[in-house]
């Protein structure tokens, strides 16, 4: 019972916001939407307490995917299906401009920094997102990642690694011919 008035409340929620959402959609108390009208929700998406989705042109969160509590999202996002993210993250396409000295800082808007050639930010299926995860830029993550906590990417990861570290670096991959996840050193 519990469950269906929670898929209920989400449907109503996306519905009195403009968010575009597929089935069984749950978004907890104090989540906040800037531009809904850009943020699409797959199917069994969960969207924890206290988080903030502000979209630019699009946020898409694939099926079955759970953004934890204390998130926040802004920019241009693509999050796979079966994505997990643990609390307190902040996930941004964008960055604050700061180069005119004459111009306060928050006066000066936000840019999208281009430092892997990419028009947005990914996030491959079946990832895990840490605690207290900065993932910042125009970064793409790769399938069945994880990002180790507190960890800053601004870089590109590939499939199947564990990042960690500020700035993040992989530590581990999977070998499939052996089958097994490799340290590298």
């Amino acid at each position: 019972m519990k469950k269906i008035i929670k898929n209920i409340v989400g449907l109503i929620r996306c519905l009195f916001a403009g968010i575009r959402s597929g089935r069984n959609v749950y978004i907890g108390r104090n989540v906040h939407f800037s531009e809904a009208k850009h943020i699409l929700l797959g199917n069994n998406v969960s969207i924890r307490p206290d988080s903030d989705l502000f979209a630019n042109d699009f946020i898409k969160i694939g099926n079955n995917s759970d953004i934890g509590t204390r998130n926040r999202l802004c920019g241009n996002i693509i999050i796979g299906e079966n994505v997990l993210f643990g609390p307190d993250n902040y996930i941004s396409s964008i960055d604050h401009c700061y180069q005119d000295i004459s111009i306060p800082i928050m006066l000066q808007g936000g840019y999208q920094p281009n430092r892997n050639g990419h028009s947005d930010l990914i996030i491959g299926d079946d990832s895990w997102i840490g605690t207290h995860v900065a993932i910042i830029g125009d970064v793409h993550i790769g399938k069945h990642c994880v990002i180790g906590a507190n960890s800053v990417v601004l870089k590109d990861v590939p499939d199947y690694s564990v990042v960690v570290g500020n700035p993040a670096t992989i530590v581990k991959h999977y070998n499939s011919e052996l089958h097994t996840w490799v340290y590298l050193k």
